[in-house]
């Protein structure tokens, strides 16, 4: 992705594409403490739903304009559907502020609901990869 990245030339769409690309990192390591494959650290967690709440605070805005880019993985559907597109950045923001952060049952009952919301929005309105 990251090479993709390289070869976008709207200056939108990387601004979007690194929106996302923050999300994603900040997703990981919580994604990796609920599956066991790194050990559970408060404050590493607490840190990520910071950085991911940012990241998507941040979507509606990278995503108002319709920029055109051959590399974009936007789909066309989020301009038609706009209210809805915005309605999901906004469910999967409120997913990333209940997530709960302080031990790793917390973190492993709130957390499907964020990737469930990321997994929601991305099957409507992202192009196929």
């Amino acid at each position: 992705m990251a090479q993709d990245q390289e070869k976008v030339e709207h200056p939108g769409v990387l601004k979007r594409m690194a929106t996302m690309n923050m999300a994603k990192a900040a997703l990981a390591p919580l994604v990796d403490m609920m599956a066991g494959r790194i050990l559970f650290d408060e404050t590493r967690a607490r840190s990520s739903r910071r950085a991911l709440t940012r990241a998507l605070r941040d979507i509606p805005r990278r995503f108002r304009k319709p920029h055109e880019d051959p590399l974009s993985n936007a789909s066309d559907d989020i301009w038609v559907y706009w209210e809805t597109f915005s309605l999901r950045a906004k469910s999967a923001r409120q997913a990333a502020r209940r997530l709960r952060t302080g031990n790793l049952n917390g973190l492993r009952q709130t957390l499907p609901e964020m990737v469930n919301a990321c997994l929601a929005c991305h099957d409507t309105f992202r192009k196929p990869p």
